[in-house]
């Protein structure tokens, strides 16, 4: 059986997670399924590149020898966002094209993408931090910042890091089906899988960069608590609060009430688990800590504008 080529773009100051990450997660496939994946590291020339943090790699082949692969991935790193590395990488990028089932970028390589002009008219995402740039340096990009990943056909691109993974899983399912993407996830003992709108900060993140130390562990204690009802005065109690002081200083930090981001904490997990799991929607709604379905159906129809069943149908298989 002939190898699906793999090929993980190697150069000056790459961002290491970004490439080892999708990597292990590729090779994984091999411990839970006959893997049909062949794994190279390839570069300007095969040489020795170091990443970002000091860690070095070796690039087995040159990109003159590379005339197809099945899957390219790019990394991030300061060095995708430098003119020389994109000057190098570019031309290769446009010749090799049309020899390339798809091509995905992790963080910042969406940046070598951009410069290509692979990204033209195409939603695509980066990593947060750097999302404003991509706008303003290349606007005939659709800039999704509020996605994981985004998945467009023959191309795509990923958030920071550790999204580079959920993409990889996303490819995996693509290529093998779900079953042996989630026994990769499995093995690997990640979480399986983010939809790929799923935005670059969850709720809680969100709340730990704004929250005192009168609220740090506020977060945790509604997560373990959300299937069931969780009172103002519960909360309040919970921080050493009176119900009144606890509802204005949230207000002031937070810019919403408790109600409000208790609210949001349910309906986030609920799509976690529409996506995850195949239980009912009675049950789902019974562990997010609502009285009944229509109640439930109700608040996630008018936070994410789409009804769980349908929202169920679009990610659990594709994103």
């Amino acid at each position: 059986m002939l190898k699906r080529k793999i090929g993980f773009l190697l150069f000056e100051q790459m961002n290491a997670q970004d490439l080892v990450g999708p990597m292990e997660v590729f090779h994984s496939v091999s411990e839970v399924h006959t893997s049909p994946y062949e794994l190279m590291f390839i570069a300007e020339q095969a040489s020795t590149y170091t990443s970002e943090s000091g860690l070095a790699m070796v690039a087995s082949y040159g990109l003159s020898d590379i005339q197809a692969l099945d899957t390219l991935i790019i990394p991030g790193g300061a060095g995708s966002r430098l003119a020389r590395v994109q000057q190098s990488i570019c031309p290769w990028l446009a010749h090799i094209k049309p020899g390339v089932r798809r091509i995905a970028s992790v963080c910042t390589g969406a940046f070598i993408l951009a410069e290509s002009g692979l990204l033209d008219a195409r939603p695509a995402t980066t990593h947060w931090a750097f999302i404003n740039t991509l706008k303003s340096e290349y606007p005939k990009i659709r800039v999704k910042p509020d996605s994981l990943y985004v998945h467009d056909g023959d191309i795509a691109t990923s958030a920071g890091i550790t999204s580079g993974i959920d993409l990889a899983l996303r490819l995996i399912e693509e290529d093998l089906g779900a079953q042996v993407a989630t026994q990769v996830a499995r093995f690997l003992v990640v979480h399986y899988r983010r939809a790929g709108d799923q935005a670059q900060f969850s709720e809680p993140l969100r709340f730990q960069q704004k929250a005192n130390t009168g609220f740090a562990s506020l977060s945790s204690f509604v997560l373990e608590n959300l299937h069931r009802e969780l009172s103002v005065a519960e909360l309040a109690a919970h921080c050493a609060m009176s119900t009144r002081n606890f509802h204005r200083l949230f207000a002031q930090q937070m810019g919403k009430s408790p109600a409000k981001y208790v609210e949001k904490l349910r309906l986030d997990y609920a799509r976690q688990l529409l996506v995850e799991k195949s239980w009912s929607l009675e049950r789902i709604a019974d562990a997010c800590g609502y009285n009944n379905t229509d109640s439930f159906r109700r608040a996630f129809q008018r936070c994410f504008s789409i009804a769980p069943k349908e929202y169920r149908e679009r990610f659990s298989k594709r994103d």
